[in-house]
């Protein structure tokens, strides 16, 4: 208490006996208030209001909000709009996929002092065993190792500090760790990519402010600079293809190998 590694204050008791749990309780301990925020305002504005309750999980908030307060008017948003919304939320979601994993998660099960001990030669075999992503060379994952190794020779592991570096439970061989977190780093890089796409959509991020009750706020016009056209739907498009070679070729794999070598966690 608290459990870290999500977007808040969590915690968890248990009851165990002989060794064995018996039970577990968990608990939410950060009450934000947004529910009384709202008290007496108008409907229209609720969505600017909820998606605050979380500095990363930002626009399903917004769009879930407007979603309500269109059911309960019986509105139904016009196609454009929706697939403007359906884009935001597929380059939304993608962005929080890649996060929890990477960055949320992945310390409970990479040990990233460990990685020092990977051979940058052997781990980029492995990496091509599984993808071709051009991400996985020897000399990128020497270059990510020298950086481990400069962390570590300052006593400062940076945003790698407070984890169980070395418990018995992490089961990842050297190599396999270098290689996550090799991906970590790089993932740092892939999520600012569709960010970037709910930004052009959303006008910034995180905190969306396109939305409106009835549809967006967004202008449509194919032949104009200053609206939504031709080129910023191919720079979406762009960037949205990004995103999907490192999902396909970086996050799938790392996924399916890394919850492999944690069988019975699962």
């Amino acid at each position: 208490d608290p459990v870290t590694r999500i977007e808040g204050h969590l915690r968890i008791d248990v009851e165990v006996d002989r060794g064995k749990v018996q039970n577990s309780w968990s608990s939410g301990q950060m009450w934000r208030g947004i529910e009384k925020i709202l008290e007496g305002r108008d409907p229209r504005d609720a969505w600017i209001f909820t998606q605050r309750i979380c500095g990363v999980c930002t626009t399903v908030h917004a769009i879930a909000s407007v979603r309500s307060v269109e059911n309960a008017l019986q509105i139904n948003p016009p196609l454009n709009a929706q697939l403007i919304r359906n884009l935001l939320i597929a380059a939304h979601s993608l962005h929080d996929h890649i996060v929890h994993f990477y960055h949320l998660s992945a310390h409970d099960w990479v040990d990233v002092v460990s990685a020092l001990k990977g051979n940058p030669r052997t781990t980029s075999r492995l990496a091509e065993s599984l993808s071709e992503w051009p991400g996985n060379g020897e000399k990128d994952l020497a270059a990510v190792k020298a950086k481990l190794a400069d962390f570590v020779s300052k006593g400062q592991l940076g945003i790698f500090t407070n984890g169980y570096w070395g418990h018995p439970a992490m089961d990842l061989p050297p190599d396999v760790n270098l290689l996550a977190v090799s991906h970590y780093l790089q993932a740092l890089e892939v999520q600012k990519t569709a960010n970037k796409v709910v930004t052009l959509l959303g006008s910034k991020t995180p905190n969306i402010q396109n939305l409106a009750v009835g549809g967006v706020a967004n202008a449509i016009n194919l032949d104009n600079e200053a609206t939504l056209n031709m080129a910023k739907l191919y720079q979406i498009k762009g960037y949205l293809e990004e995103v999907k070679a490192f999902v396909d070729q970086v996050y799938f794999p790392d996924v399916a190998a890394i919850g492999a070598m944690y069988a019975p966690w699962l």
